[in-house]
């Protein structure tokens, strides 16, 4: 990609080329400047960001915010208190959403998470003890949909006998981050939302009753310059994270044993020295992470180099031409489990909006993926079910045959 954005021209996505092969596509634009033009689902113009440094360096600018998600579930139809309740930090921006975003730091410290690491670890055991030797299984059903919610009932102080109305929830809540929703996808979304809220009144009543050490009871012990957070304010909270870490940590964990399966060597390699697990995991987020890009809506005037957008126009950040840049990761084409930049990639995003639970997350991908390499032999994929708004299959079945010895 050229270094002096005064050399070359923006290119025009070919969206047939992209569907036949997003990698080669995203390279021909970025080798031609630092963005391309690009259309939204609208038809109307979208410029795409391409490369590490320049995506990375869009993520910090305060000019743009994450609004576009929810200009889209407003667009289609979810009333404002519902797209509200279901992505509490995407509708923030400045210093609203720095307040709030503190608290949730306060709540997801380094201690918190590894507090959970032997919880995630019994979790992961007892899913693998249930997967038949040598059969072909569902792994989403089996392994990675029940995972999350378990880890995130205990991390928020909830029974864990409703993690599986916890993953129905997150599954109808996820239909709104999609490129379009019907008028029945938008009736299911607004149910889970309501069951939520809900939910979410009861288990503060509980926690007021009888506080304990998880993330619902330091919720309502918070204060925000000197108040505490509204009941709607800590519902949002309960949703917005109930569905992200059940939602993109299952479907990320998807493909990560499908990213292996096709490396067995590395499997392997994993099975036998754990201490490569946390490298791993952030090479796997780099080389297959689950959200292809994400947008960004102008707030102000944005003027970069020769990129112009007015308030209110969006820009997409491509993430997967971020993270294969040849300019920032040696043959970025490649899985290296072992690279040691792996951790400077872009799928947690970054700046004022740098995903919150990342850490949580890595943990449970690490724990997930040490019990998996260690109990089985290298995985079979047999089937892959299709993609449903992030990269990576609703279902996958594959054949794990326990390892002897």
């Amino acid at each position: 990609m050229p270094d002096d954005p005064t050399t070359g021209c923006p290119a025009h996505l070919d969206p047939l080329g992209y569907l036949a092969d997003p990698g080669s596509e995203l390279r021909r634009l970025a080798d031609a400047h630092w963005w391309a033009h690009g259309l939204d689902q609208h038809g109307a113009e979208l410029p795409i960001v391409l490369g590490w440094e320049r995506t990375r360096d869009t993520l910090t600018d305060r000019r743009l915010s994450p609004r576009s998600f929810t200009d889209d579930m407003a667009e289609a139809g979810l009333p404002p208190a519902t797209v509200a309740q279901i992505a509490p930090l995407f509708s923030r921006h400045g210093d609203d959403h720095r307040r709030m975003r503190l608290v949730l730091l306060n709540a997801f410290t380094a201690r918190n998470v590894e507090h959970l690491r032997p919880v995630t670890r019994a979790i992961a055991e007892r899913l693998a003890d249930g997967v038949p030797d040598g059969e072909e299984v569902e792994f989403v059903e089996t392994f990675a949909a029940p995972l999350p919610p378990e880890v995130f009932a205990v991390l928020f102080g909830l029974p864990t006998e409703d993690a599986g109305r916890i993953t129905a929830w997150a599954n109808d809540i996820a239909l709104a981050f999609a490129v379009h929703m019907d008028a029945a996808q938008v009736a299911r979304v607004e149910a889970a939302a309501a069951a939520m809220r809900t939910y979410g009144l009861e288990r503060i009543a509980a926690s007021r009753a009888n506080p304990g050490d998880d993330l619902v009871t330091r919720l309502l012990a918070a204060t925000v310059e000197g108040e505490h957070l509204a009941e709607d304010d800590v519902i949002a909270m309960i949703t917005g994270f109930l569905f992200a870490g059940s939602e993109t940590t299952r479907r990320q964990l998807t493909s990560a044993v499908r990213v292996l399966a096709d490396h067995p060597a590395d499997w392997d390699r994993l099975a036998a020295d754990p201490t490569l697990l946390p490298g791993a995991v952030d090479e796997i987020l780099r080389f297959a992470g689950i959200v292809p890009g994400l947008t960004r809506r102008a707030e102000e005037p944005y003027e970069c180099d020769d990129l112009t957008i007015a308030p209110g126009a969006r820009v997409l950040l491509s993430f997967l031409a971020a993270n294969r840049d040849p300019a920032r990761f040696v043959d970025a084409d490649r899985l290296a489990i072992d690279r040691p930049d792996a951790h400077a990639h872009l799928t947690f995003g970054w700046g004022p909006h740098l995903c919150v639970g990342a850490g949580l997350a890595r943990l449970e991908l690490a724990e997930s993926l040490r019990t998996l390499t260690q109990r089985f032999a290298p995985p079979v994929v047999t089937e892959v079910g299709p993609c449903t708004g992030l990269s990576a299959p609703d279902w996958m079945r594959v054949r794990l045959t326990r390892r002897t010895g």
